[in-house]
């Protein structure tokens, strides 16, 4: 046994890995790393006990080699010295191999204090992360050129049992907390699958010790006399069942102590037995005088006794609850990767539409005028949690200040989860909110959860209130009022704790007058209102407004813009922008792309915009509008419409047509 931690030389089968030494591979997506992992695991699971080194071996590889890192591997802990023992190892290619047997408590004190006697998760990005005590460890890791290293421990029981060691010897790197979350997660399955088969193991040398009748006292053992239905009992048969040592048992007092759903089982196994002659397993539970149930196996035969007609049945069993424990604790593992898996898919999504609502925020927060006013009142409400109804014109941002709310707020480290009701067919908008079980409805072919569940403990934010159907409005205002709900298909009530800030390019008020809104429903979500005013009516503010998108843009596309000619500047100032921030903001872009000097092109305006700055914001918003229909060729809608076009929602440009008087028919 060696207690250094010598270096030993490559033995030529270390792994490839996927990129150049020194590079690190792109980062994967959470959702893909996660997946990945829970196939990992569910490999494991099914494995063969004879093969599970060799797939522990693979899964080192498959999950640690998309990471960059050099080495990795599973580290068991001699709970009698302070040995660690490498049991299985995943090298780069190149990368030098290292002792089996390793003095941890020597090479590494500060190490093995920190993950083996404090069960801290040991995270180094670099030698230089070691606290002033830790000396010794920032000279082991230099001398063995590790530069960056993870340990992670992992119990069995209560004591830190293995270690998941992975490390770099080219770069430095951090170790980020999802990517620990998963890497822990696969450990608790490498130990379990160890302990499933250590347990496996035990139990395949108990029953090799059924033949040594004096030597197996420490099972079960126990005969059956079928004629007379009377049980012969070892003291650790009577120990295990809870029986006294003097009771004659019968049949019917074993069938007593079985758990009521296993007992026909028992007499179906024992019939089997009877008419087979073979040998016989059951595995089954027993509810203890204590109440305590435990798990047993027994394994049975019929033998030939000394009497002429006699038949015994004779067996042992074995306790098997621990085993059992382990295989639940494996099967909810797997259900909690499962369960990690769909919500990084899901959380994944939102992060791609939260990067692409934060491309529109620049600009729009840290402004002047009355959005000053705006902001005050979202850091007002943001740490409040009460409801906040935000309205507004389409483009003016209001995604971006419920953004803002959500992240100023005490839920600002969770993912805001979003809901367009206008986008949703109103046939799924109730399934979408609140999910669905399998077979709730046509269609349905799996069981869903709904966005109000992803938003646990976080924020939803319902976008387009206002097209929301009044059915669905009346289980909104249960949630909001109760805190619970119901999937469709399901009598199950689920408690959530979900802050909702809702927004609306509407007049909510006047479509509660009009019947399309439920009064109380507006009542409840106008707690604190929010009213985001158009860009037309700041025009003070487009200059800064503009500068923004032009520095935003310029250094997006390596570009120095340092002029922009007054009257394009004005002609700015005095366009009605029916699409608000966001047609100012796609204007700009396309300006910064024409540009070639460093003076501002704005060609595509004063193209689609000729009218002098002396008409009135209505009479060019009616000309913007006709404009962009004409190009359009009279769609509306869609793609290459002239919604679309406009850079607002069509039915937003269908109240602007009504109100101008403008008819697509005759457009």
């Amino acid at each position: 046994m060696r207690s250094g931690l010598a270096a030993e030389p490559p033995r030529g089968n270390a792994l490839p890995i996927a990129e150049p030494a020194g590079a690190f591979p792109p980062v994967l997506l959470p959702s893909h790393y996660s997946r990945r992992i829970a196939e990992i695991s569910a490999r494991l699971v099914k494995v063969a006990n004879e093969d599970l080194d060799a797939e522990i071996l693979w899964a080192l590889r498959e999950a640690l080699q998309p990471l960059g890192v050099d080495r990795g591997g599973l580290l068991e802990i001699d709970e009698n010295s302070q040995l660690v023992r490498l049991t299985h190892a995943w090298y780069a290619e190149g990368i030098s191999r290292v002792s089996e047997e390793i003095n941890l408590a020597e090479w590494f004190p500060w190490s093995y204090r920190h993950m083996v006697v404090e069960e801290k998760i040991k995270r180094i990005e670099n030698i230089d992360d070691f606290p002033p005590e830790a000396e010794i460890d920032r000279q082991s890791h230099r001398l063995l050129g590790i530069r960056s290293d993870l340990g992670i421990p992992l119990f069995i029981g209560r004591r830190v049992h293995h270690l998941l060691s992975v490390n770099t010897t080219k770069i430095d790197r951090d170790w980020p907390e999802p990517l620990i979350t998963h890497l822990r997660l696969l450990g608790e399955v490498f130990v379990s699958a160890l302990q499933r088969r250590d347990d496996a193991r035990a139990l395949h040398h108990a029953r090799a010790r059924l033949d040594l009748s004096a030597a197996s006292a420490g099972a079960g053992l126990w005969d059956l006399d079928l004629e007379s239905g009377v049980y012969w009992l070892t003291d650790k048969t009577r120990e295990m069942f809870g029986f006294g040592p003097d009771l004659t048992l019968t049949r019917e007092d074993f069938i007593k102590v079985v758990h009521p759903d296993d007992r026909m089982r028992i007499k179906e196994a024992t019939a089997e037995a009877v008419s087979t002659r073979e040998e016989t397993s059951v595995e089954y539970r027993v509810v203890l005088p204590d109440g305590q149930v435990r798990w047993m196996q027994t394994r049975g035969r019929v033998q030939e006794g000394a009497v002429r007609d006699k038949i015994m049945l004779m067996g042992v069993t074995l306790d098997i609850t621990e085993r059992k424990r382990t295989e639940q604790q494996l099967q909810e593992q797997l259900q909690e990767i499962d369960h990690l898996r769909k919500r990084l898919e899901q959380e994944n999504a939102y992060l791609r539409d939260e990067v692409a609502a934060r491309q529109e925020q620049q600009g729009v927060l840290h402004v002047g005028g009355r959005m000053q006013t705006v902001m005050a009142q979202v850091e007002q409400v943001a740490g409040t949690g009460s409801t906040v109804l935000i309205q507004g014109e389409t483009g003016t941002g209001k995604e971006v200040f419920a953004q803002t709310i959500h992240r100023l707020s005490p839920r600002g480290k969770r993912v805001m989860v979003k809901v367009n009701c206008a986008a949703l067919p109103a046939a799924l908008v109730e399934s979408e909110l609140f999910g669905r079980e399998k077979g709730a409805f046509t269609g349905a072919l799996s069981r869903q959860a709904g966005r109000f569940e992803s938003a646990d403990g976080s924020t939803l934010f319902l976008d387009e209130i206002a097209e929301m159907p009044l059915e669905t409005q009346a289980k909104l205002l249960r949630v909001l009022q109760e805190g619970e709900f119901e999937r469709l298909g399901s009598s199950k009530t689920i408690k959530v704790d979900v802050r909702v800030i809702a927004a609306s390019n509407r007049d909510l008020a006047l479509e509660v007058e009009q019947g399309r809104f439920r009064r109380d429903l507006f009542y409840r979500i106008n707690i604190f209102p929010i009213h985001l005013p158009p860009l037309r009516e700041r025009a003070e503010e487009i200059p800064q407004l503009v500068w923004q998108f032009v520095n935003e843009f310029g250094e997006r596309m390596g570009k120095k813009i340092h002029r922009i000619a007054s009257r394009d500047m004005e002609q700015l100032k005095a366009y009605a922008w029916p699409g608000n921030i966001r047609e100012l903001r796609n204007v700009i872009e396309h300006a910064l792309i024409v540009s070639k000097g460093e003076t501002l092109e704005l060609n595509r305006l004063i193209a689609e915009d000729p009218a002098p700055a002396a008409v009135t914001l209505e009479e060019m918003e009616l000309r913007h509008i006709q404009d962009a229909l004409v190009i359009s060729h009279g769609k509306v809608k869609g793609a290459g419409g002239a919604a679309e076009r406009l850079g607002i929602h069509p039915s937003t440009l269908y109240s602007r047509m009504l109100k101008l008087g403008i008819h697509p028919a005759r457009s």
